[in-house]
């Protein structure tokens, strides 16, 4: 069975807020424009023809009223085509303004419910400031573990994959990340007006980034997801590549995700003097929540969220100068899970000239989207981890987001706890991508190789070692 069949189809959302439609709907709504249009050309074909001076010898059967009735009905088909393809564009739009209300109101009803949760357990556990702040640890905790399980157990406790495949229990758990700042809110006795307008629901002050600084705050305090200094060193010598054409070739090379190897890929194209480049970031390594020499861990997760300085986004960022990168080089970056998180920051800071980031399984809605930036965010609805990223504020989101069930025919492989977020899934959503007739995901392969060209360019891979931290603080 084909990518395609196995897996549901692709939901384009241009804008957050303008139009979401499957692309098949869309590729109807062009083949009827396409159709639409060879219905005025015969018309307009059959209306010269009537202008001909067809008058033959033999007595023959006058062709005009056939004519004249022939370019009547293209022209009704012309225009019931074209009525039909708006109308199916209309049936999108609504269909994308319908979704974000329900979000909407499954991200108030959520932070309400969480409010609530937090006000009971003031009242009836009567906790201390320090207890209150802690409660918030274990939903952005077991999220991590859960999301980074490869045994697919959590604490030895078993976890049922079809669980965490589920794209409904993907929903609750986006919304439940969402609301853990409302459940510390009100343990702090903090009036619920003060998340509505400020949280995830209002202008997006707090929310995610504050649950996990706290998390940050607490944890560290036991000597865990304690940053720390990080290196980068050059693996392997350069060698020959293509340019990436399209999203494929973008998920294609992104370094597989293994302990001590190489977790960055930069590419370089163009002439000496007016280069060009290619980032690809690799996924979470390791999961353990006392940090190692591995910078792509939960730790620089955590502290990514938190908007941090990881570990991940440290080794990037020195990758990236000591490849040569200049502040103006255009500059395309390319990330599943973690490098996704750490891309979309990289394009937020402003240091270098991002032009293009493309995400695949990255909890990164809560990353600003800088303006000028062509963004594709690639999610399966059944993989839990974009999820742990929460719900970003859709009104200002300006990214282009597809969405596909990857399990939506057959059943997901029961060796793998998580076998929407495998890379390999997402790379077979890249090829549909680069398949599909919706403009905007043709415009953003345009916006890539308009970048990188089409020549050959080079290639290095980086490794980041995190150095030893310090004494923990007393």
């Amino acid at each position: 069975m084909s990518a395609d069949q196995a897996g549901g189809e692709l939901l384009v959302s241009v804008g957050g807020t303008t139009i979401v439609a499957t692309d098949v709907v869309l590729a109807h709504s062009q083949f009827l424009h396409a159709v639409q249009v060879e219905a005025v050309n015969w018309r307009t074909r059959a209306r010269r023809i009537g202008q001909l001076d067809l008058r033959a010898p033999l007595p023959v059967p006058e062709p005009l009223p056939d004519l004249l009735h022939a370019e009547w009905l293209l022209d009704q088909f012309q225009h019931r085509c074209g009525e039909l393809a708006d109308h199916l564009v209309k049936a999108a739009e609504n269909y994308g303004h319908a979704e974000i209300v329900a979000q909407r109101i499954a991200l108030i009803y959520g932070a309400d419910l969480a409010h609530n949760l937090g006000q009971f357990l003031r009242s009836a556990l009567m906790f201390s400031p320090l207890a209150m702040v802690s409660v918030a640890v274990p939903g952005l905790g077991l999220l991590g573990v859960i999301s980074g399980s490869k045994s697919g157990s959590v604490g030895g406790v078993a976890i049922d994959q079809r669980l965490l495949t589920n794209p409904t229990v993907v929903s609750l758990v986006r919304v439940a990340v969402s609301s853990v700042d409302d459940v510390k809110a009100g343990l702090m006795g903090t009036p619920r007006i003060v998340g509505r307008v400020l949280g995830d629901e209002g202008l997006g002050v707090i929310g995610v980034s504050n649950t996990a600084l706290g998390v940050l705050t607490t944890a560290r305090a036991t000597g865990r997801f304690r940053e720390a200094p990080v290196k980068v060193v050059q693996v392997g010598a350069p060698r020959r590549v293509t340019a990436p054409s399209g999203v494929a070739d973008l998920a294609a090379a992104i370094p597989n995700a293994a302990v001590g190897q190489p977790q960055v890929r930069i590419e370089r194209y163009g002439p000496a003097g007016k280069p060009s480049w290619v980032v690809y970031i690799g996924g979470t390594v390791d999961w353990n929540t006392v940090a190692s020499s591995e910078p792509w861990d939960l730790t620089a997760n955590v502290t990514a969220i938190a908007g941090q300085n990881a570990g991940s986004f440290a080794a990037v960022v020195a990758a990236m100068s000591f490849a040569g990168i200049a502040s103006d080089d255009p500059v395309i970056l390319s990330g599943c899970s973690q490098g996704g998180l750490v891309a979309t920051q990289v394009a937020a800071v402003g240091t270098f000239n991002v032009q293009a980031v493309a995400t695949f399984g990255a909890p990164e809605s809560s990353v600003p989207v800088p303006p000028g930036v062509a963004i594709l965010t690639v999610e399966h609805t059944d993989d839990v981890v974009p999820a742990t990223g929460g719900d970003s504020r859709v009104e200002s989101d300006d990214r282009l987001t597809v969405r596909r069930e990857a399990f939506a025919m057959v059943r997901p492989p029961t060796n793998e706890a998580l076998p929407a977020h495998n890379l390999d899934r997402y790379q077979e959503t890249a090829q549909l991508i680069d398949a599909s007739p919706e403009k905007s995901l043709q415009n953003f392969q345009d916006t890539v190789t308009g970048i990188v060209g089409n020549g050959a360019g080079e290639a290095v891979l980086w490794r980041g070692i995190r150095l030893p931290a310090g004494p923990a603080p007393k």
